[in-house]
């Protein structure tokens, strides 16, 4: 995997060519000693007042300057004309091959003399060359050899070999005592030529600039609530998407509870991280009233456990399957115990991930649990009835039907989590049934191709590398998988280092007290999210189930995400890509 300056290509390349050769320049295997430079500025050309090198490639083999030209290419006269995907026409008198070798021979310049003492940097072997990735180009003539030329032919082979023909064509041109860079030099001319290149700001910084768009976007939410208290509705039901802020609403809907219409607050949702995170952040806004914080299955629990059945509760749960007991036994004992003691109903009943616990069972249990049951009590439900009801298998439509029946409906629209790159890669690949459009723009979502587990673990390694010296905080990283914690490729990462995210460290975490970067599972990190999410051990995605974890975890990335995919699943990345964008290509021609 070379390594790219800057990491990542400029939002303002305009180039669809330049965007897919970077990634696969970046991607190629075996080039972990290549250096690559986008968009290099040279101050001194032969011709212009200000030249630049679409890419420089600093490798073992040589020095290569490459020109890309995307699109459809012409010659008429003498004159070129390059026309671009918006069918716009360029034309140039000079050649791209022309271009190139002037842009090589300004640099090659400048490399001489800043290293004139060193007659090894000041005999450096150079080449250039010519990427036409749209197209096949046979017209050479006499301007240039064929080796020169990258067209589409070669998109489907390795790009070490367009670079071995480079080498070879430059060795063979070459008269002089021409020297190979070592690992030493390469760094020597990144360190010389970073003040002539127009560097993308670091990722923590376009990090910043996201998260401020979506800290005014969050106040904007609370008139959700508002309207809800203006117009009186003791019963909500809250439909939203992933990263519409239902969590961050049932936080102030707890708060709001407590303080305005007195009584206890019981604040439900699924997993054990979430309620310890939701429970911290309820004790900084020191509430009016008492709120109390509970996973669905602590609580569930907690009456089990007091009663005279809890000694034959635990002995059925050890004979049974991990989904039956949460899915049957749970609901099944709880409401034996109620009948034993009476639960201490709450005033308003808050409950966020509601799709995780929406069975007629549950609901059954949980009507005891607010003042006047559900049918005619004071609560407020989020759920998200997209691919994230399939992840634990508990949704049942009847039982939304029946809260439906019970109170008012509300739908959160907009994505106020995730960037539109975010959103966007996950709708594609996921393909849930209702998306919420994202308004902010972001860094554009990484994929990253593995085979076998230790070159997972070498990328994953690399990207949080990369992070790291894009002045990202190492606490705002977060790696998920599907897997078990003792199983996922988080695990076989050393450097840098990784913490687990568990029940006493959640809170430490979310307030950038660790100094490293975090790992969990997917499931257990439901609810909760992190700017830059790193998505591993993704080996499926036509299950239903596959599908739904892949959606939870996409969607928990606030700004940046990378994807670990396995070799096999890209002929189902290139399905659901040309899929989508033929959808998005008839919504356009239908709205003409």
């Amino acid at each position: 995997m070379a390594r790219m300056i800057p990491a990542t290509i400029h939002p303002n390349v305009k180039s669809e060519a330049e965007r897919k050769l970077f990634g696969i320049i970046r991607d190629t295997p075996g080039t972990n000693d290549w250096v690559c430079l986008h968009s290099l500025g040279l101050a001194r050309h032969a011709r212009k007042r200000r030249g630049e090198i679409d890419f420089l490639l600093l490798t073992r083999k040589g020095i290569f300057i490459l020109e890309v030209k995307g699109g459809r290419v012409s010659r008429h006269g003498g004159v070129w004309q390059f026309i671009d995907r918006y069918g716009i026409a360029h034309e140039k008198h000079e050649s791209p091959f022309d271009q190139a070798s002037t842009a090589m021979f300004a640099l090659e310049n400048d490399v001489h003399q800043k290293f004139q003492d060193d007659q090894k940097r000041s005999h450096l072997l150079f080449c250039y060359g010519v990427m036409l990735p749209d197209i096949i180009f046979n017209e050479i003539g006499c301007e240039a050899d064929r080796r020169l030329v990258y067209d589409a032919r070669d998109r489907h082979k390795p790009m070490t070999d367009f670079i071995n023909r480079l080498a070879e064509f430059a060795r063979e041109s070459d008269t002089r005592n021409y020297y190979l860079p070592t690992e030493k030099d390469i760094q020597a001319l990144v360190d010389f030529l970073r003040p002539d290149f127009d560097l993308v700001p670091p990722l923590g910084i376009q990090a910043d600039f996201a998260s401020e768009k979506f800290l005014s976007l969050e106040r904007e939410q609370y008139a959700v609530i508002d309207a809800w208290e203006q117009y009186h509705h003791p019963r909500v039901l809250i439909q939203g998407g992933a990263g519409t802020g239902k969590t961050l609403l049932a936080l102030e809907a707890s708060v709001r509870a407590a303080r305005n219409d007195g009584g206890k607050v019981l604040l439900l949702c699924y997993n054990r991280l979430l309620a310890r995170f939701l429970e911290e952040k309820i004790k900084t806004r020191k509430p009016d009233g008492e709120i109390q914080v509970k996973s669905i299955y602590g609580l569930l629990n907690d009456l089990i456990s007091v009663s005279s059945l809890c000694s034959e509760f635990n002995s059925r749960r050890a004979e049974l399957d991990a989904s039956v007991v949460y899915n049957r036994l749970y609901p099944e004992y709880a409401s034996l115990a109620l009948v034993e003691r009476d639960a201490m109903p709450a005033k308003t009943l808050v409950i966020d991930e509601a799709q995780d616990m929406m069975t007629l069972e549950l609901l059954d249990v949980l009507d005891a649990f607010v003042e006047g049951g559900l049918r005619s009590g004071q609560w407020r439900i989020f759920c998200d009835v997209n691919n994230q009801a399939s992840v634990f298998g508990v949704f049942k439509q009847e039982a939304l039907d029946r809260l439906k029946n019970y109170g008012h409906l509300s739908i959160l629209a907009t994505n106020r989590r995730n960037t539109k790159q975010v959103a966007e890669e996950t709708a594609m690949l996921t393909r849930p049934r209702i998306t919420a459009p994202a308004s902010v723009s972001g860094i554009p979502v990484q994929y990253n191709w593995y085979n076998t587990p230790e070159m997972q673990s070498q990328k994953l390694s690399s990207i949080l590398k990369r992070l790291h010296r894009e002045e990202v905080a190492p606490y705002l990283i977060t790696v998920l998988s599907a897997r078990s914690v003792e199983k996922c490729c988080a695990t076989s990462v050393s450097d840098p280092m990784l913490v687990p995210i568990e029940w006493n460290n959640v809170c430490e975490i979310f307030a950038g007290k660790y100094q490293s970067s975090t790992y969990c599972t997917i499931s257990a990190f439901k609810g909760l999210e992190n700017d830059f999410i790193i998505l591993t051990d993704i080996e499926y995605l036509e299950s239903d189930w596959w599908r739904s974890v892949i959606y939870v975890g996409m969607s928990r990335a606030r700004i940046c995400l990378y994807l670990l995919l396995h070799d096999s699943l890209h002929e189902v990345y290139e399905t659901r890509l040309h899929q989508w964008i033929t959808e998005r290509n008839n919504m356009a021609l239908s709205t003409e």
